[in-house]
């Protein structure tokens, strides 16, 4: 095998995720045997994006990611009026990471504070939110963000 085109194209954790399942189902109706080391990679990468903080922790159940998502994703941050457009690696970080906060937002944008304003960036936040969902526990009574795993404390109030 010879690689002609190196990184022609990124993919999103979804793409690889929907691949993996899609092809485990062309093998199981042909009666296709895989090999024992592919079986295992496919098994570890399924799980892996199937855990827990992944966004695709309950895509089973739900389906929020699809093909359509990246679309209406990329319209309506069109429709918001961006001052400063999104790189494709940084919408992918977006769709991988799906971040709930503008902190967590800042780990898939580059220059972030310095590129969108404060309302833009809640604005951007919201929108992930409304395409992408929310994970569950992101938010507590007052709205701000809480770790699932941080244990109560004065500071945060619990």
């Amino acid at each position: 095998m010879k690689i002609l085109e190196s990184q022609n194209a990124l993919l999103s954790n979804f793409e690889v995720y929907q691949h993996i399942v899609d092809q485990r189902k062309r093998d199981k109706a042909q009666g296709r045997r895989v090999p024992g080391n592919a079986h295992q990679v496919m098994t570890e990468v399924v799980a892996y994006l199937s855990e827990k903080p992944s966004p695709l922790e309950k895509q089973q159940e739900t389906q929020t990611y699809g093909p359509t998502v990246i679309p209406r994703l990329l319209e309506r941050l069109r429709e918001a009026n961006l001052s400063s457009e999104l790189t494709k690696g940084e919408l992918l970080s977006i769709l991988n990471l799906r971040p709930s906060s503008s902190a967590l937002l800042s780990t898939a944008i580059e220059d972030m504070e310095e590129r969108f304003s404060e309302d833009e960036q809640n604005t951007i936040v919201d929108i992930i939110g409304d395409i992408l969902g929310r994970a569950e526990g992101d938010q507590d009574a007052e709205g701000e963000e809480m770790d699932a795993d941080a244990l109560p404390s004065v500071e945060n109030g619990c």
